[in-house]
């Protein structure tokens, strides 16, 4: 018999193994500290928390597929590969480094990466949290036992095995970071209702418990606490505006230390009570975005008007100029800061924390797009270029992202703020006659379209973002004159991410004419 080419764990996975020694573990297993099939003795498992750890490169070889093939199958298939229903335990690792690439981090932040893949390899992770984290990352995998099985329903079965583990009679961090995971599980479904409920759980737990002032045994374990509080802040708002529910958490925080630096938190380790050298929050990414999310909340109390920019909306302008303006230099939107951050295996957040950026400040700006469309001399036609400034901002760092290794984001709200940026585009090739603009927006239109189509292989989700879009073209062909006036049916469809909007009713009142409140909203998509 021919003399295996490769491991167990990489035969399992289909992917390349690489020895780089004859009897010495492949490059594969040694990076995850793993026993080989090739090693000659049974390596020792080392622990995560001996080593020092960084966010690894990415490497382009681990992941050679994954956008491009998916299966079609209608219904989950593939047999658990143990007798409680998990994966194999080299998958299980798998599945966990595959939620660290795709999902933490930018839908939200709930774990200290070394530790739990370290609970991972012990077998010692709450079986809770392991199903929900499966849940989402599935359909990442192009492990034989999804073979044939659609990525959109791979996780189904194991976010219903978490849903059957939960215990809410036990209040503590495990039973918010569950919740939290079957949330954002459930939203992929366009379960609007659902992740409010189980956002609304992990909120209320948090209360109860005080998590960002709650005693840990180590520095690690309260920087856990508020990242996972803080995350909570920030899908209250979103979760609350798209079922329109009040918001669980209170709008002042002030008390509470913003996360750390990233990569200074992956350096914690167990038990360790030593300070580090430096805990300087403004370089944080996780920071950034809670400063974002805080000038949204002030975005989402602007009120609409027919005269002229409110103060609000000025307000808000300023705290929008002044978070851009006061960015470290490493923390601004270029493409040397965007490879510097892949490298360090943290490029998916940074662009998250400015897709943030463009998507609040479009959102800030677009009731003044229908001004633009018939008179460029308006006093408010600087605003309606700011929201055009924005949409193009939002659309090219998805461009550089897609286009620079291991900085793709996959998570599910990119298809939401992509489809509003899009609608910038429409407004152009509807009002705008100059050639050269007009091919730029169609040429945005058909990239748009083509990461659109991409996310929609992932997530169910992304069948209502193409509907809703579908709808807005619609409303555009049907009442022109009309398609970009900030009435309750736009609201809707900016703000109601997760639901239909359904047929615009030309006859339907304008805020305009009628003020509303996108206070009572409560808006933020992240």
């Amino acid at each position: 018999m021919r003399p295996p080419t490769a491991c167990v764990a990489c035969r399992n996975r289909r992917w390349k193994c690489e020895v780089v020694t004859p009897k010495s573990p492949c490059t594969w297993c040694q990076d995850r500290q793993l026993t080989c099939s090739f090693t000659s003795s049974t390596a020792r498992k080392k622990d995560w928390s001996e080593a020092h750890w960084e966010p690894r490169p990415y490497d382009s070889s681990s992941e050679t597929g994954i956008r491009d093939e998916v299966a079609s199958s209608a219904d989950y298939q593939a047999a658990p590969s143990t007798s409680n229903g998990l994966p194999s335990n080299a998958l299980r690792i798998e599945l966990v480094e595959l939620y660290f690439r795709y999902i933490h981090d930018t839908f939200h932040s709930l774990f200290h990466r070394p530790s739990l893949v370290q609970d991972v390899i012990d077998e010692t992770i709450p079986e809770v949290l392991l199903f929900g984290i499966i849940s989402l990352s599935s359909r990442f995998s192009n492990d034989p036992v999804f073979t044939g099985v659609d990525p959109r329903v791979r996780g189904g079965p194991y976010a219903r095995k978490a849903q059957a583990l939960l215990d809410l009679r036990e209040v503590s961090l495990t039973t918010i970071q569950a919740c939290v995971l079957l949330g954002a599980f459930v939203i992929t479904e366009g379960e609007a209702a659902s992740e409010a409920v189980f956002y609304s759980i992990a909120c209320r737990s948090a209360l109860v418990l005080d998590l960002p002032n709650l005693p840990g045994q180590s520095l690690l374990d309260q920087e856990v606490n508020r990242r996972v509080w803080w995350t909570l802040r920030m899908i209250d708002v979103w979760s609350s505006n798209g079922v329109r529910i009040p918001r669980a958490l209170g709008a002042t925080c002030s008390d509470v230390p913003h996360p750390m630096n990233e990569i200074i938190f992956h350096r914690l380790r167990r038990g360790d009570d030593s300070e580090p050298l430096s805990q300087e929050s403004g370089s944080s990414l996780l920071t950034q975005m809670v400063k974002l999310n805080a000038i949204l909340i002030d975005i989402s109390s602007s009120r609409l008007s027919r005269h002229g920019p409110p103060r609000n909306c000025r307000s808000a302008n300023k705290e929008l100029n002044g978070w851009v303006g006061s960015l470290p230099p490493n923390l601004r939107d270029t493409q040397d800061n965007l490879s510097h951050y892949a490298a360090l295996g943290l490029g998916p957040m940074f662009v998250a924390v400015h897709l943030g950026y463009y998507h609040y400040g479009a959102l800030l700006y677009y009731q003044y797009l229908h001004r633009d469309s018939y008179d460029e001399h308006a006093p408010t036609y600087s605003y309606a270029d700011k929201c055009k400034t924005h949409s193009v901002g939002l659309s090219e760092i998805l461009y550089r992202a897609f286009s620079t290794p291991g900085c793709e984001v996959y998570y599910t709200m990119v298809g939401h703020v992509l489809v509003i940026a899009s609608t910038v585009p429409l407004h152009i090739l509807l009002f705008n006659s100059d050639e050269e603009q007009t091919r730029a927006a169609r040429g945005r239109l058909e990239k748009n379209f083509e990461l659109l189509t991409c996310l929609q292989r992932l997530w169910p989700t992304l069948d209502v973002s193409f509907a809703r879009f579908r709808e807005f073209h619609r409303a555009c062909q049907n009442y022109k004159e009309t398609s970009f006036r900030m009435d309750k049916w736009l609201l809707r469809f900016l703000l109601e991410f997760a639901n239909p909007v359904g047929e615009k009713d030309p006859d339907e009142p304008l805020t305009e004419t009628h003020p509303w409140s996108m206070q009572e909203w409560d808006l933020s998509p992240f």
